[in-house]
């Protein structure tokens, strides 16, 4: 590895990362992505949400975004990631995305997570009108979107050996997830 590579991977332990937004929202393979209140549903839609609801089989597909920005006077490198996905302080999915990234000095990429589970085993909804509240929140940036947090956990390529930093850096919650005043 050379210095330039070195410098790259120090660059990337300063970067910072900030949500940025939840996109592509499919729930029972429904685009909610667009849905601003329960009311704005098709009767066509409930139609497929309210067996599956039912059924507790209600899958929740999205892109959880984050912004990670570059402060450093020099690009910054990174071979991949460990991330892990909570709702309501709990686990629901875990997993790595070996995507090389390179951020140039003084900007900002986003790193696209994909989440693909069954809403129902990884929270608790009593009534289906509580689901479709917290799922439209996660779109709309509304405060039940705070109940959701991701952590990462960066990896490089040191020689020929992969090295993942000791810590995993955790974005979320009520720390960051934007809230509507």
């Amino acid at each position: 590895m050379g210095c330039s590579s070195v410098q790259g991977v120090k660059n990337f332990s300063e970067c910072q990362f900030n949500y940025k937004d939840v996109t592509n929202i499919q729930l029972a393979s429904i685009d909610v992505s667009h849905i601003r209140s329960p009311k704005e549903l098709s009767y066509m839609d409930l139609l497929q949400l309210i067996p599956a609801f039912k059924d507790k089989s209600l899958g929740l597909n999205m892109n959880v975004n984050i912004n990670v920005t570059n402060p450093n006077p020099d690009e910054a490198k990174l071979e991949g990631v460990d991330y892990i996905i909570w709702i309501d302080d709990r686990e629901v999915l875990n997993g790595n995305m070996d995507k090389k990234i390179s951020i140039a000095s003084k900007q900002t990429e986003v790193l696209s997570i994909p989440v693909s589970v069954n809403l129902l085993n990884v929270a608790s909804f009593t009534t289906l009108d509580a689901l479709l509240e917290f799922v439209i929140g996660l779109a709309t940036d509304n405060i039940d979107a705070s109940r959701m947090k991701v952590s990462l956990k960066p990896y490089f390529i040191v020689g020929k050996k992969k090295m993942k930093t000791p810590f995993y850096v955790t974005i979320g919650g009520d720390k960051i997830m934007p809230k509507k005043k």
